[in-house]
């Protein structure tokens, strides 16, 4: 534990006038739509790294001077070899905020079906990719948890699923015919 003062010396580090200092992070959840209709791209954490095994959607810290819309193309790039442009970025999804004070920006990204082909997977993040249809989610939109491929979906992966649920079928409203958004149509 240290001395008082060692103590004393890290607490000054780690807080801040407004809580504990804390890093901020952005992820993409990244809409693929494919022949099939929509689906979401969802990691499996690599070995070795914090929380591994564990789905999640590509993301991470959020570089000094960088907006978290910009941390999050970054990171697509990064863990998953895709570039996307900022006008493939639909909108941003209610951002999180952690009991610690950490927070999380969410972004949903919309992506040709074709970067299928282009995937450069970055093994040291990512272990496996899933592949999962909208529908699926859409079955089950409140679900606290979700199995896809063997893996459970849980925690703030499985919130960001529910939000875009929600965005999905408001949107699917808008459109005057729901289910229509589901489809690989223009």
């Amino acid at each position: 534990m240290g001395t008082r003062k060692q103590m004393e010396q890290a607490l000054r580090r780690v807080l801040t006038g407004e809580g504990l200092s804390r890093p901020d992070y952005s992820i993409v959840i990244p809409v693929i739509w494919t022949q099939d209709g929509p689906e979401l791209l969802i990691e499996v954490r690599a070995a070795g790294i914090s929380q591994e095994g564990d789905p999640c959607f590509p993301g991470g810290r959020i570089e000094p001077g960088e907006t978290p819309a910009r941390a999050a193309v970054r990171e697509l790039k990064e863990e998953l070899g895709l570039r996307i442009r900022s006008e493939q970025l639909l909108g941003q999804l209610p951002t999180v905020h952690t009991y610690l004070g950490a927070r999380t920006d969410m972004f949903v990204g919309s992506l040709p079906g074709e970067v299928l082909d282009q995937l450069r997977i970055n093994r040291t993040e990512v272990a496996q990719l899933l592949r999962a249809p909208v529908s699926f989610f859409l079955e089950h939109p409140q679900n606290t948890s979700y199995g896809v491929q063997g893996h459970t979906v849980w925690g703030m992966t499985a919130g960001a699923i529910r939000h875009l649920c929600a965005a999905w079928r408001q949107a699917e409203r808008e459109t005057g015919e729901p289910g229509t958004a589901i489809s690989n149509g223009n």
